[in-house]
């Protein structure tokens, strides 16, 4: 009787879990794709000394999405995570195909151990090559604090998809190459 309602609960806090991390994905996708939303430090001053509310409403969500992503500590965080991508970048629904999608892909910026890194590549070879395709022909920051970037650019250089340009292999393969510290200012990965 205690295991089914063991399981119950641990169901319910996996959903729940899932439903936070959907939520604070749509909100970091803002991060990258929002119209309104200050990409560098200086629009951010900008915003925030002319008191422009869309632009600062936006900066909050995104804010907002990536302190709840930070605060979650529950080690099945980045398996929930994985499991989100694979789930909703096969979606034929628009909305969850972009806003959570990519969201979940930037989200791995905050998984940035050795052992983290580990399953997110292990995990990043299983998926769907329509998956790997949608993550190594965008820029996205986690590629720039990965902990072991070799084992990453080992990756990439054997990678065979089906590449936007023919340049966009060498274009990935230098990001990787950068450290998070090559960012011009980006609001959302600077520390409050």
């Amino acid at each position: 009787m205690c295991i089914s309602s063991c399981c119950t609960i641990s169901s319910t806090e996996q959903h729940e879990q899932e439903f936070i991390l959907q939520q604070s994905f749509e909100q970091i996708y803002l991060a990258k794709y929002g119209l309104n939303y200050p990409h560098t430090k200086h629009s951010l001053d900008r915003c925030i000394k002319h008191n422009d509310q869309q632009c600062l409403v936006v900066y909050q969500q995104v804010i907002e999405g990536r302190n709840k992503i930070e605060s979650m500590s529950d080690n099945n965080t980045l398996e929930t995570t994985l499991n989100i991508i694979e789930r909703t970048c096969t979606s034929n629904n628009e909305h969850i195909a972009n806003f959570v999608c990519y969201g979940g892909i930037m989200s791995l910026f905050f998984y940035d151990s050795a052992e983290e890194d580990e399953k997110i590549l292990s995990r990043i070879r299983e998926f769907p090559e329509r998956i790997r395709k949608l993550i190594f022909n965008s820029e996205f920051y986690w590629f720039y604090n990965r902990p072991d970037k070799s084992i990453w650019i080992n990756y990439i250089s054997a990678l065979e998809i089906d590449w936007e340009d023919k340049r966009q292999k060498q274009f990935i393969l230098e990001l990787f190459e950068k450290s998070i510290t090559d960012i011009d200012g980006e609001p959302w990965v600077l520390r409050q």
